[in-house]
């Protein structure tokens, strides 16, 4: 039969071997006689089939053929695109799996964290001990979540500071995540109890910085609704199934973030008798540091390769702490006024903050810079950080624990002036000499803002006491007043005709300053002068505050230190950085520095 139809198909076929298509026709006639062997198809069909091909018209069967191809091809993509989906449906089906797998071992271990396997009876006759209380409940069908009730609240109070493109204080609430993470200064969230949770706390009015910082504080409303989400364990939508911890830190245990203890009784004042003034001290130095004691009738003078302690109630020297490693450029108080803080060293060679306990008056702590002067320092007022700064353009920030550096900030392009900690241990404020200011998380020193506002230097910075002013002072004569959650300037007046050298403000609020035309002056927050004292012999390099007394001190130039009160402006002593030369037994050259202007 084989052979039959082989002889009739060439015989047939060589009619239309002149055509174009010929291959063509003979492999579609190949096709139907594979067909048809398959099938057991008799030879009169084989023949007919073949005189039926021979009737068509070469060009239909060409277009057929085509047709043919093209659907062909078609069918062909479709089944590659397929066993594409077909093998990315069978990834999927694995991850699944796997995801299955891992929630089902969750599930157990949970399961059997609330329910653990009874153990078998024991042989002894003596009673198992009953099993402690599991320290997690679960939580189900919460009443209150956070995407239908909490996150409008702070939709509308809190996420123009803390979402995901400025995270003020790295702290994130756009996310229940990020409120888990908490911020800077550490976690703000203890499941089930909003009392222990820093972030009621600061909400409700409990902790300072109180939240939001400026207009009306949240709705009592707004506030029970928080409350009662951490209580139920914050969970993030209706369907939540959510851990709430059973025990852990009470009310009482105060904020995750604690600043350096207040010790009850007298304020920090030198217990023991200190050095007297060095053989050196004939030399006076610029009045470039000085340092009011923020709790005690305390004020520390910066003087040839010493501190030099005067006490404001009694107008008596107290003694000196040595700081041989050099110049002295900078000093500063603690928060809780127990530590005392000099920054310098020697130009071109090295650079050392040494810190003190002022009851004792030993040191506690001291940090090396290499190669050049510590021009800035400051220490946070949880006494756990250490931030200087100098000529090499850097800031570094050391570890009061381990005395270790902990990170280096070198965003700035020019010397640095100015460093200063908030008062709350939130931020780190730096300044150079190009007029660069800027703004970090102080715990791990993370970028918060570039403030851009001085034409030249900026010499110094200080923090309003609640933390949300940030007041500093340029070479142009101007003061600059920053809003430290809105990163934004709120204030800005011309304070001296010259460069103001320094800037601070007082527990109520009000601005204290000195500067190249040898003025001290004390201003609102508005820039109102309030008072102007009488002219300093020289440059006013820096003025302080000392509360304990209302009393307002300022440096120069030539080495003299004058002291006014604060409201009237009567002189109440001139002191200098060299007291050997002009006091005998602890007395003060209480020459008149003039009336106030």
């Amino acid at each position: 039969m084989q052979f039959r139809a082989v002889g009739a198909l060439r015989s047939k076929t060589s009619r239309i071997i002149w055509t174009q298509h010929a291959r063509a026709s003979l492999l579609l006639v190949s096709l139907l006689f594979a067909s048809a062997h398959a099938q057991e198809v008799a030879p009169a069909r084989i023949d007919q089939a073949i005189d039926q091909l021979i009737l068509l018209d070469p060009k239909l069967l060409a277009a057929r053929l085509s047709e043919m191809k093209a659907k062909a091809e078609g069918l062909s993509a479709e089944a590659v695109r397929l066993r594409a989906e077909a093998a990315a449906l069978d990834n999927r089906l694995s991850s699944v799996k796997g995801e299955l797998a891992s929630l089902a071992a969750v599930c157990q271990a949970v399961m059997d964290h609330l329910h653990p396997p009874v153990a078998p009876p024991s042989p002894e006759p003596a009673m198992a001990e009953a099993a402690p209380a599991p320290d997690t409940q679960l939580a189900s069908e919460p009443e209150v979540n956070f995407e239908d009730h909490i996150k409008p609240i702070f939709a509308s109070r809190c996420l123009r500071c803390h979402n995901l493109d400025k995270r003020r204080s790295g702290l994130l609430l756009e996310t229940v995540a990020g409120i888990r993470e908490g911020g800077s200064s550490g976690p703000v969230l203890v499941s089930g109890q909003p009392n222990a949770s820093r972030l009621y706390r600061l909400i409700s009015g409990q902790e300072e910085p109180k939240m939001p910082p400026s207009g009306d504080p949240i709705d009592p409303a707004s506030l029970e609704l928080i409350r009662r989400w951490i209580e139920l364990g914050a969970p993030e939508n209706k369907d939540s199934k959510v851990s709430v911890a059973a025990s852990g830190p009470t009310a009482e245990s105060g904020p995750v973030f604690v600043a350096a203890t207040f010790r009850d009784g007298p304020p920090p004042m030198p217990e023991s008798p200190l050095a007297p003034a060095s053989g050196d001290a004939l030399r006076g130095v610029v009045g470039r540091a000085l340092a009011a004691s923020p709790r005690s009738p305390l004020l520390a003078v910066g003087g040839y390769k010493q501190v030099l302690l005067f006490n404001l109630e009694t107008q008596q020297w107290l003694g000196a702490l040595p700081f041989q490693e050099g110049d002295i450029q900078t000093l500063s108080f603690s928060v809780n006024a127990e530590l005392l803080l000099a920054g310098g060293g020697r130009e071109g060679d090295h650079g050392t903050v040494v810190i003190w306990n002022i009851r004792t008056g030993e040191r506690v702590a001291a940090f090396q810079e290499d190669y050049d002067v510590v021009l800035a320092a400051d220490i946070s007022p949880d006494h756990r950080l250490v931030a200087l700064g100098g000529p090499n353009r850097k800031v570094t920030v050391f570890s009061m624990v381990d005395g270790k550096p902990l990170y280096m900030l070198d965003a700035h392009t020019e010397w640095i002036y100015a460093v200063k900690f908030t008062p709350d241990g939130e931020l780190l404020a730096t300044a150079d000499r190009g007029g660069g200011l800027m703004l970090w998380q102080a715990a791990n020193g993370r970028p918060v803002e570039n403030l851009r506002g001085h034409e030249g230097a900026v010499h110094c910075l200080a923090y309003s006491p609640d933390s949300v002013l940030l007041a500093s002072a340029g070479e142009d004569g101007t003061v600059q007043l920053w809003d430290t959650w809105q990163y934004t300037q709120v204030g800005r007046f011309s304070a001296h005709s010259g460069a103001v050298h320094s800037v601070e403000f007082t527990p109520s609020g009000e601005i204290v300053t000195t500067g190249a035309d040898r003025q001290t002056k004390r201003w609102d927050r508005n820039g109102t002068n309030l008072s102007t004292y009488s002219e300093l012999p020289d440059w006013g390099y820096r003025a302080c505050y000392a509360p304990s007394a209302s009393l307002v001190m300022a440096g120069s130039w030539n080495g003299e230190v004058r002291i006014w009160k604060a409201d009237s402006g009567e002189a109440v002593a001139n002191l200098t950085t060299a007291p050997a030369t002009t006091t005998t037994a602890g007395a003060v050259n209480l020459a008149s520095a003039g009336p106030s202007q």
